[in-house]
């Protein structure tokens, strides 16, 4: 499942033993080179037993949720794939690629690529409230040398995302790009290209008002294209402004140079959120940070855990600042400090959610950690809670 060329990683041992998940090993690593379609049958091959499972899960959670029947989901498929081909012409070409290297169908990976946008416009607050996610990016005089640095908690749906691939692609045309991604997706909610740009996502609310959803650019759609065709924080904003979004999403933005903001963006609206007067440093949870976009989302209640988990998060940062950089990301990302009873408390209400005290499958799903050095973008990985991942460390130079 492994593949890799002439780009090298390394695995940082476990800090602790793992308790939560099934496996005890790093996220797997592929590299792929080449055109859209040569890409995507590299991607199906290697991973084709996780693509397969993938979509029999996906198929069978949204006839779950949102009971409906498997030929009412596909008809929305001919829609978003023409989303997807109207964002980039390429990227219809890897996903046939990807169909024909897992044995597939085709429109079971427009599935895979869209059904977060199916799941928000067909059932609405049924499936969102469990979209969670925390992140952070400092930079300056925040961190240890002034470089900056970003976390990303992954909080998803478990049968999904803990079969996540660290991808390292370098397509024919545009960037060459790292992504922890599910095989199959185009792009996930952690991207970082050789231009020095990261962006991640959160969830948002609990999506747009049922009035202002509609069919636009699948979310994981708009992530590729922000890895593969984009290369500041300015240039990520404009896209985002522009681009046919159907949903609702958070994306935290970062650049090398140390310049960041947080962008809502609804169906129809815009927010963009920068940093406090005399602060280095953003975070972002699953709550709308701006008054005024609030009004086109179904807000999540207040105090919940959206709130706990970015006051914990803010705590962890302000206690390292000055002194920021990958391991102690991987601390702030690893928190277990819930402020809804102000102390140490590894639960759903903290950054690194723990929801097995509860009985339940659940918690952060995937942690990842960003530091722009002077030479190269060092991405480091783990499966599982952050608190006892072991890590895998990959260098991607700048352009």
């Amino acid at each position: 499942m492994v593949s890799s060329t002439s780009q090298q990683y390394k695995i940082i041992p476990q800090r602790k033993p793992p308790y939560l998940y099934p496996w005890s090993g790093p996220i797997p690593v592929q590299s792929v080179r080449g055109k859209p379609r040569e890409m995507g049958l590299q991607i199906g091959r290697h991973n084709k037993e996780l693509i397969s499972k993938t979509v029999r899960e996906t198929w069978g959670f949204l006839e779950e949720v949102l009971k409906l029947t498997k030929q009412e989901i596909s008809e929305d498929l001919d829609q978003y794939e023409k989303k997807i081909k109207g964002c980039h012409y390429s990227f219809a070409s890897e996903m046939e690629g990807v169909a024909d290297g897992a044995d597939v169908g085709y429109n079971d990976i427009v599935l895979l690529n869209s059904h977060i946008n199916i799941l928000s416009m067909r059932g609405g607050e049924r499936g969102l409230p469990a979209l969670l996610c925390s992140s952070f990016a400092a930079w300056g005089s925040a961190t240890l040398d002034g470089s900056l640095v970003l976390g990303h908690n992954d909080d998803g749906i478990r049968f999904t995302d803990q079969f996540l691939i660290l991808l390292d692609a370098r397509p024919e045309e545009g960037r060459h790009f790292c992504s922890p991604v599910i095989p199959g997706y185009l792009g996930y909610h952690t991207v970082v290209n050789d231009a020095g740009l990261c962006v991640v996502g959160n969830a948002l609310e609990n999506g747009p008002k049922p009035e202002e959803s509609r069919v636009g650019v699948p979310m994981w759609t708009i992530f590729r294209y922000l890895a593969q065709f984009v290369d500041s924080v300015e240039s990520a904003i404009d896209f985002i402004r522009k681009v046919d979004n159907g949903i609702a999403g958070s994306f935290l933005i970062a650049e090398k140079s140390g310049k960041a903001a947080i962008v809502h963006r609804t169906p129809s609206h815009i927010a963009l959120v920068h940093p406090d007067a005399g602060k280095s440093y953003l975070a972002l949870t699953n709550h709308a940070l701006d008054d005024e976009i609030r009004r086109h989302l179904m807000e999540r209640p207040k105090p919940s855990n959206t709130y706990y988990r970015l006051e914990s998060i803010v705590k962890a940062i302000e206690k390292h600042l000055g002194k920021i950089d990958a391991d102690r990301a991987m601390e702030i990302m690893s928190t277990h400090y819930d402020s809804s009873i102000g102390r140490e408390n590894p639960s759903g209400n903290t950054p690194c959610r723990h929801y097995e005290y509860e009985g339940k499958f659940a918690g952060t799903c995937r942690s990842a950690v960003v530091n722009f050095s002077q030479e190269s973008a060092k991405i480091f990985v783990t499966l599982g809670n952050p608190c006892t991942g072991s890590w895998v460390e990959l260098d991607l130079d700048y352009a």
